[in-house]
């Protein structure tokens, strides 16, 4: 039995290992997979604040996810993870 999101290996000789080899995840929602415009400028001001919240690798690792998911939009993660932490990073306060 093989996973949806896998094909078997077409180069596959008898009494060999076959290997499965990952294909295109499923695109839920827009078929581009794009974020609206609101949406990704309100990332974007997340991934900024975090760099300003979070000082050192933790606030550059969040600000890089943020950017991506802004940037490539929900074809990555559709559990709303990202969501979730834009909203937990701008509800943080600046440090004065």
């Amino acid at each position: 039995m093989t996973d949806t999101n896998t094909r078997p290996c077409p180069s596959t000789q008898v009494g060999q290992t076959r290997h499965f080899l990952p294909t295109e995840p499923p695109i839920t929602g827009d078929s581009s997979g794009l974020l609206p415009l609101h949406e990704a400028s309100r990332l974007r001001a997340a991934a900024h604040h975090a760099k300003r919240v979070y000082p050192g690798a933790i606030g550059e690792l969040v600000a890089r996810e943020l950017t991506a998911h802004a940037e490539f939009g929900y074809r990555f993660a559709a559990d709303g993870l990202l969501t979730r932490l834009a909203a937990e990073v701008l509800r943080t306060p600046a440090p004065r």
